[in-house]
């Protein structure tokens, strides 16, 4: 006998176990962390069971127990198996149960509000850095917001300027995506010592934030080992979710959050130091978990992602630093690992398919890229790969496949205009590509214009001018406007042509072999 789900309604916890028992049962409650330590118990209770199941209030003073890890004891002590967090939402616990606005096209752009109008672009994406808009103190302007009884402070100038940020792309017409992250000293951190404290992760490798002799820090993992961390964490999320979710859209819609971002890469964009893959997916997926906890609380259809770049499998960007740079695939398993072992949830991908060489934008002479679950890396070449890897029944939520956002990715151009019509003609293809494909919901151009930060890279859609302001469009910038509109069949033709009609029509429906080719099976596989 095990525990088979907890179903959370708006004043009680349902606890059903896989077959009938009546009788009384311990149940014990736990402060949900995750690593070295346990979590602090919360309450140890006698409930009576009847029939399989068992109720708990939901409340216990201004303490909300849908956060919580429970374990279910036998009077014989001995403990059940099964699942120890919330699994299901009551129709009667969220504010908003509108259906997710699903926009009309999959194009997406961070631009300017005129260029989201003028290329007709429906959706966007902002980072939203914790240590940027938290403090530890309630000063003038801050914002007080009560999570799980405990009163958190929000900077009022940040939020008012996201305010004004997720008002202009609602009136432009763009639902917004939010990337969580959890930055020290940039996106915009305030660097607050206190703050820092509790909400960066305890392992994190302050000494590699400006690295000369190797990869850089720069964002941290979100604090999963430890309450206060936890804390900070829930009480970001969700004032998010429920000032940006609301049925009337007062300060513009979000309706989906993205946690840190390229976590396979974690020593660079989710550090929790050295860290075995199986350890950091698991403080990871509780992340993910304890995300999707909270948006729901707000809004019955809210989406949470899991963030990776196109390492897919038993490659990664170091492999010489194999406990700070993962495969995709690695994370992705341990995640349903841990998904099934704790309580299923609906977290979804938004995955990164940059070309196998970030320079080169012609995606479609990549030669990295296998069409089996076992390629080393998916790029746009064979993205067809991810949305068939995890159609596969063992990662159905509910009987449905997990969502995929293309939420960063981009074609570089390197100052001729060769490069330039490169990068339009793959936008095309992949655009096709991406079309065909269901389970995939955006596909973002990662930067608006050029940017002189970004590695010598020049990924924008539009030139950057010598004041840093947007410059001329590039091709891209024009085929991106065409596409979902009666000139898409020209830019088509003018993709085939200068691609190869033959590379160009075999990349637009290739065959997806389900299994591993000719990989070794001999390897780290988890099921």
């Amino acid at each position: 006998m095990s525990v088979k789900s907890i179903t959370v309604t708006g004043e009680q916890l349902i606890l059903q176990l896989s077959e009938p028992f009546d009788g009384e049962l311990f149940v014990r409650e736990q402060v949900a962390v995750v690593g070295p330590l346990a979590g602090r118990e919360l309450s140890m209770v006698k409930v009576a069971c009847n029939d399989g199941k068992l109720a708990l209030p939901r409340f216990v003073g201004a303490h909300d127990r849908i956060y919580s890890q429970f374990t279910v004891w036998l009077p014989s002590h001995e403990k059940m198996d099964g699942v120890k967090y919330v699994t299901d939402f009551a129709e009667d616990v969220a504010d908003w149960s509108y259906a997710y606005p699903q926009p009309s096209t999959k194009k997406t752009l961070g631009a300017t509000p005129e260029d989201i109008r003028l290329l007709g672009i429906k959706q966007t994406h902002t980072n939203i850095n914790l240590p940027q808009i938290m403090t530890p103190f309630e000063a003038e302007g801050t914002i007080p917001y009560v999570c799980d009884g405990k009163t958190y402070y929000f900077i009022g100038e940040e939020i008012e300027a996201l305010d004004r940020w997720m008002q202009e792309r609602w009136e432009a017409g763009a639902l917004v995506t939010g990337i969580l992250l959890n930055a020290p000293a940039r996106f915009g951190s305030k660097q607050d010592p206190l703050l820092m404290a509790d909400a960066i992760h305890p392992n994190f490798a302050w000494e590699a934030q400006n690295s000369e002799d190797g990869p850089t820090a720069f964002i941290s993992a979100f604090n999963m080992e430890t309450e206060e961390g936890q804390g900070y964490y829930k009480a970001f999320v969700e004032f998010l979710a429920e000032r940006y979710t609301r049925e009337d859209a007062k300060y513009g819609r979000m309706c989906g959050f993205v946690i840190s971002n390229e976590v396979n890469s974690q020593y660079v964009w989710g550090n929790a130091g050295d860290m075995p893959v199986a350890d950091y997916t698991e403080e990871y997926t509780q992340a993910m978990r304890l995300a999707w906890i909270c948006a729901k609380k707000h809004y019955a259809n809210h989406r949470i992602y899991m963030s990776l770049d196109h390492f897919w499998h038993k490659v990664n960007f170091d492999p010489t630093r194999s406990n700070n740079f993962y495969a995709g695939r690695a994370v992705v398993d341990y995640a349903l690992k841990y998904s099934l072992r704790d309580g299923n949830f609906d977290w979804n991908i938004a995955y990164h398919p940059y070309p196998e060489d970030l320079r080169s934008p012609d995606f479609y002479n990549d030669r990295a890229p296998e069409f089996t679950f076992a390629t080393p890396k998916i790029t746009f070449k064979n993205i067809e790969v991810l949305p068939a890897y995890l159609a596969q029944e063992k990662f159905l939520y509910h009987g449905k496949p997990r969502r995929i956002i293309l939420s960063e990715q981009g074609f570089n151009s390197k100052g001729d205009a060769f490069s330039e019509q490169q990068g339009a003609m793959a936008y095309c293809l992949a655009y096709q590509k991406v079309k065909k494909l269901d389970t995939i919901d955006m596909m973002t151009h990662h930067a608006y214009v050029d940017n002189r930060d970004e590695f010598g890279l020049n990924l924008g859609v539009r030139h950057i001018n010598d004041d840093d302001t947007p410059g001329e469009p590039k091709p891209i910038y024009y085929v991106i406007k065409d596409m979902d509109t009666p000139a898409e069949a020209k830019r088509i033709e003018e993709a085939r042509a200068f691609i190869g009609p033959e590379l160009f029509d075999a990349l637009l429906n290739p065959e997806i072999q389900h299994g591993e080719g000719e990989a070794n099976k001999e390897g780290d596989y988890i099921y």
